[in-house]
């Protein structure tokens, strides 16, 4: 069972691209994502105003019409920063608002978090009594993360809010 945690506002930079979720049968997640982790890893020394060691991914949905696919969405690999300016050449600012997020805890290698995914979506989500807000979903790497390892800990935010009531009208 998750946590439900209210949130502050992030400002996150890094890099960016769209890709194709974990849960669609033609996904590309990994193909597209590990590549923005290390460009964010070489180059995280460059972002100025910078918080934490943390780092983030931050999944949000693209407008439907920009989409070159139905499941395609976009992934900001990047770090908190307490302002934004002088931008790295290639990276992007994306803001995550305050908001109410489930907070859930992978544990294991990250190659298994499309199990986690699957989960979350296919069975809390709508045996719960939220639905998914739509703002974003954020990864939160700290010091516990360890890619391969078994014992590797991270955090899987996915924002919410109450489900409406249905009218009995």
């Amino acid at each position: 069972q998750p946590e439900i945690v209210e949130k502050p506002q992030l400002l996150i930079v890094g890099f960016e691209a769209s890709f194709i979720h974990a849960l669609s049968p033609d996904a590309n997640n990994f193909e597209v994502i590990g590549p923005l982790w290390e460009k964010i890893c070489h180059d995280d020394y460059k972002i100025s105003h910078r918080l934490g060691q943390e780092m983030y991914g931050v999944v949000y949905p693209r407008p439907e019409a920009e989409r070159s696919h139905p499941d395609e969405l976009q992934y900001v690999a990047g770090v908190a920063v307490s302002e934004a300016c002088d931008l790295p050449e290639g990276m992007v600012l994306h803001v995550v608002v305050p908001h109410t997020f489930a907070l859930f805890t992978h544990r294991g290698p990250i190659a298994k978090i499309a199990d986690n995914c699957r989960e979350i979506y296919r069975n809390w989500l709508p045996n719960s009594r939220y639905e998914h807000a739509g703002i974003a979903d954020v990864e939160v790497y700290d010091e516990r993360f360890d890619p391969c390892g078994e014992d590797s800990v991270m955090e899987y935010w996915i924002s919410v809010r109450p489900k409406a009531k249905e009218n009995d009208g």
